[in-house]
C-alpha cells in the first residue's frame, strides 16, 4: 500500500461522490517547498464542479480552481513534491500519508463509523479558524472570552480574532513540526492579561500535540495571581507565571520560543536581546511605542532629504517607528534569523499592528545585512537600543 500511495491519493481526490478535502503539509528533510501547505477541496461555480487548490505562503494565500485534465496535472505536480504529510478526508474515512526521514511513505487508512457529511461546495466560504468558537470551550470560558453556553462575550470578538491571527502567524512559519525535542519551552514577556499566553499553550499542547512548557513574565503581580488561579482551574500543569522584569528573568533552560506582544518601548528590545542571546529558534514580537530612537531623532537635525517628513510631528513619529523596527529586523538578520515584518491585526483595531517574526536558520547572516545596518546608522546618526543591549554579550557584527 505504501508504495502505491500516489494512486490512492489520486483515486480519492478524483472521486466526486466521496471526496471532501486533502491537505499537503510540511517538507521532508533536506528539501524546500514553495508553500507551507496546499489544501484541495471541491467547489461549485455557476452550477459546475471544480477542485479548488489553495496554496499557503508565509505572507499570502493563492487560490486556483481547476476542472478536467487540469486537476490531474496539478495533483500530479503536488504528488511529485517532497511534502512531509498528506491528509485526505472522504465521506467514508480518512487517508493519512507520512514520510520517514529517508523519504519512505507510511500509509494509515481509517474508516468512519458512519458516513460523513459531504463537502461544503460554497466558493467564498468563511475562512476556517485555528481556534474556532463553535462550541463551549473550557479554556475560552475560564479566561473570560466565552459564556457558559458557548457564546463569545460582547466586546471579545476582536480579542478572539487577534488570538487566531497570532496562531496563524505561528503556524505559517512551518517550523513547529521540525522540532526534534520535547517538551519545548516558551517564554511570553510582558504577558499582561495573558490571553495569548493561554492561547499558545492550548494550541501547542492540545491542538498541535506538541508538549510545551510555557512561562508568562510580567511585573503586574495581581494579574499573574489571577492567571495562576485560572491555570489551576483548568488543571494545566506546564503553564506558570513569574513576576519579574525581562532583564532579571532567569530561565532554567534557554527558551525555544520567545514572545513579546505589545511590550512598550525598550521592553521589545530587551525581549529581542534575551531571545537572540539564548539563540531561541522562534521569536514573535509585536512592538508598541518607540520612544528611545525618537528621542535621538529629536536631538539632532534631520538628514536633508527627510526635512519635509520630519517637520510634521505625526510623520516624524511614524518615521521613528519604521526606523526602530527596521534596525531590529536587520540585527536579527545579522544574527542568523530569517526575519519578516508582517501585519499582525487589522489597522482598524490598532495602529500598532506589526509583527516581527524571526526563525533561527544560521549562526550568522549575510555580510550585506551588516553593510545595510552600518549605512542606515550613519545616515541617521543614531544608535539603536538593541545594539547597546547586545554589546554586553558580544558585538552584533
Amino acid at each position: 500500500m505504501a508504495s502505491d500511495y500516489k494512486q490512492l491519493v489520486r483515486d480519492n481526490v478524483l472521486d466526486e461522490e466521496f471526496f471532501i478535502n486533502a491537505t499537503f503539509t510540511g517538507h521532508q528533510r533536506k528539501h524546500t517547498l514553495p508553500w507551507l501547505k496546499v489544501v484541495i477541496r471541491p467547489v461549485e461555480l455557476k452550477g459546475k464542479r471544480y477542485l479548488q487548490f489553495s496554496y499557503f505562503e508565509p505572507d499570502k494565500d493563492i487560490t486556483k480552481n481547476y476542472t478536467g485534465d487540469e486537476v490531474k496535472e496539478k495533483l500530479d505536480q503536488l504528488l511529485a513534491l517532497p511534502f512531509k504529510g498528506i491528509n485526505l478526508k472522504t465521506k467514508t474515512g480518512n487517508l493519512h500519508v507520512q514520510f520517514t526521514k529517508k523519504g519512505k511513505a507510511i500509509v494509515h487508512k481509517t474508516t468512519a463509523p458512519a458516513p460523513q457529511k459531504g463537502p461544503d461546495l460554497a466558493h467564498d466560504r468563511q475562512k476556517e479558524l485555528l481556534l474556532p468558537a463553535t462550541a463551549p470551550n473550557p479554556f475560552l470560558q475560564t479566561i473570560g472570552l466565552m459564556t457558559k453556553d458557548g457564546k463569545i462575550k460582547a466586546g471579545m470578538q476582536g480579542k478572539l480574532k487577534q488570538i487566531n491571527e497570532f496562531l496563524k502567524l505561528v503556524q505559517q512559519t512551518g517550523e513547529l513540526e521540525k522540532f526534534d525535542k520535547t517538551p519545548l519551552y516558551l517564554v511570553d514577556f510582558g504577558c499582561g492579561s495573558a490571553y495569548l499566553t493561554f492561547a499558545i499553550y492550548h494550541y501547542l499542547n492540545h491542538m498541535v500535540g506538541l508538549p510545551t512548557q510555557v512561562t508568562g513574565v510580567d511585573l503586574k503581580a495581581d494579574l499573574l495571581k489571577k492567571q495562576a488561579e485560572q491555570v489551576q482551574a483548568l488543571g494545566w500543569t506546564n503553564l506558570t507565571f513569574q513576576t519579574t522584569s525581562i532583564m532579571d528573568f532567569e530561565p532554567e533552560t534557554p527558551p525555544d520560543l520567545v514572545l513579546a506582544l505589545h511590550a512598550c518601548d525598550t521592553a521589545t528590545d530587551e525581549a529581542l536581546a534575551r531571545a537572540i542571546t539564548w539563540q531561541s529558534k522562534l521569536i514573535f514580537c509585536a512592538p508598541c511605542c518607540h520612544h528611545h530612537l525618537q528621542q535621538q531623532l529629536n536631538q539632532q537635525p534631520a538628514p536633508a532629504p527627510f526635512k519635509p517628513v520630519m517637520r510634521h510631528g505625526i510623520l516624524k513619529e511614524r518615521q521613528g517607528d519604521i526606523l526602530t523596527d527596521t534596525f531590529r529586523a536587520l540585527i536579527l538578520r545579522i544574527r542568523g534569523y530569517r526575519t519578516e515584518v508582517v501585519e499582525f491585526v487589522s489597522p482598524e483595531h490598532t495602529s500598532k499592528n506589526l509583527m516581527i517574526r524571526a526563525v533561527k536558520v544560521a549562526a550568522s547572516g549575510e555580510a550585506r545585512f551588516v553593510q545595510e545596518y552600518k549605512a542606515l546608522k550613519q545616515f541617521w546618526g543614531v544608535e539603536p537600543y538593541l545594539e547597546q543591549l547586545l554589546a554586553g554579550e558580544k558585538p552584533i557584527f
